[in-house]
C-alpha cells in the first residue's frame, strides 16, 4: 500500500457555488486532467463516484482504498456499516478549490480481499451536492485495456499523475493480501504516498476505470509496500518502483437502488463476508 505522508500545507478554502440540480454529464472526447470530482478528507485521496443509472434523488457515493480506512484482514470485509464522520470532506473543483461539504454516514463496502476498495454512502443525494457546484465522476462499467492513456488525480497532494495501463497482473502479491487482475502502470507513471485511494480516469471519457493503491518501494518480494506480481503459472516477478492500482468495473454488479450494495446480486464478483 502506499502510506500516508503530510505534505507542508493543505489548502482548505471552502467557496460556495450554485449549480444546476441535474446530474452533470461526462464528456465522450478527451478530458485534461484535473482534480474535479476529488474529496478532500485530510488522509489518503478520495473522489465522489455516480454510475450512470444515478438519479439526482441517489445518495452519494466516495471511493477510496480499504487501506485508508484502516489495514484490514487477508480475508475481512465490511458491508453496510454507519459511520460517523469525524472530519470535513470537500469536493474539490478542477483547481482543487473546496465547492461542497459533504458528510459519510455509512461504509457502503471495504475490503483487501482481491481489491483495495472502501465506498462509502453520504448524507447528501446527488441533487444536493450537485445543486451546491460539486463535480463528480462517472464509473466505467468496462474493463480496460492494456495501453489506456489515463491520469490519477490526487485530492491530497493537489495535483494529478499522468500515467498510462502497461497491463494487467493476474495475482499482486503484498504481505497477508492478494489482489486480482490489477492494473499495472507503465514506469513513467510515478504516483507516490499520499496517492492511495486516488481514482484512475480515463482521458478518454472522464471515467473512472479503478482506484490507486500501490507501489513496490524498495524492490522486496511480497512485502508490505513491496507488491510483487504472480502470474497464472506462480512466477513471481518483483519490479521496483512499478506502480498498480485495482480496477472499479465489478462494483457495478453489486450496487442496488438509491446506492444501495447487495452482494448477493448475480453476477457480483466482490469479496463477501466469511460465514
Amino acid at each position: 500500500m502506499i502510506p500516508l505522508r503530510k505534505p507542508l500545507a493543505l489548502v482548505a478554502a471552502a467557496l460556495a457555488v450554485a449549480g444546476a440540480v441535474t446530474l452533470p454529464s461526462v464528456a465522450q472526447a478527451a478530458v485534461p486532467a484535473s482534480l474535479a470530482g476529488t474529496v478532500s478528507v485530510g488522509d489518503c485521496s478520495y473522489s465522489l463516484v455516480k454510475l450512470s443509472s444515478s438519479k439526482p434523488t441517489d445518495k452519494a457515493l466516495i471511493f477510496t482504498n480499504g487501506h485508508c480506512l484502516k489495514i484490514m484482514g487477508a480475508d475481512e470485509v465490511i458491508v453496510n456499516r454507519a459511520y460517523t464522520e469525524t472530519k470535513n470532506p470537500q469536493v474539490l473543483d478542477a483547481n482543487g478549490n473546496a465547492v461542497a461539504a459533504v458528510r459519510r454516514t455509512r461504509i457502503l463496502y471495504a475490503t483487501m480481499s482481491g481489491t483495495d476498495v472502501t465506498i462509502y454512502q453520504t448524507a447528501e443525494t446527488y441533487g444536493d451536492l450537485s445543486a451546491k457546484g460539486a463535480p463528480m465522476l462517472e464509473l466505467s462499467s468496462a474493463h480496460p485495456t492494456a495501453g489506456t492513456q489515463v491520469f490519477v488525480p490526487s485530492s491530497y497532494w493537489r495535483k494529478s499523475y499522468q500515467c498510462a495501463v502497461d497491463g494487467f497482473v493476474h495475482q499482486l502479491k503484498e504481505g497477508v493480501h492478494t489482489w486480482n487482475d490489477s492494473i499495472r502502470y507503465t514506469t513513467a507513471c510515478k504516483v507516490e504516498p499520499g496517492s492511495s485511494g486516488s481514482p484512475i480516469v480515463y482521458k478518454a471519457s472522464g471515467k473512472i476505470i479503478g482506484i490507486n493503491n500501490t507501489v513496490n518501494e524498495s524492490g522486496e518480494r511480497c512485502t508490505g509496500n513491496n507488491p510483487c506480481e504472480v502470474d497464472a503459472n506462480g512466477a513471481v516477478k518483483v519490479d521496483r518502483g512499478r506502480g498498480y492500482g485495482q480496477q472499479t468495473y465489478l462494483v457495478y454488479g453489486c450496487l442496488g437502488a438509491n446506492s444501495t450494495i447487495d452482494l448477493t446480486k448475480s453476477g457480483c464478483a466482490l469479496a463477501k463476508p466469511k460465514a
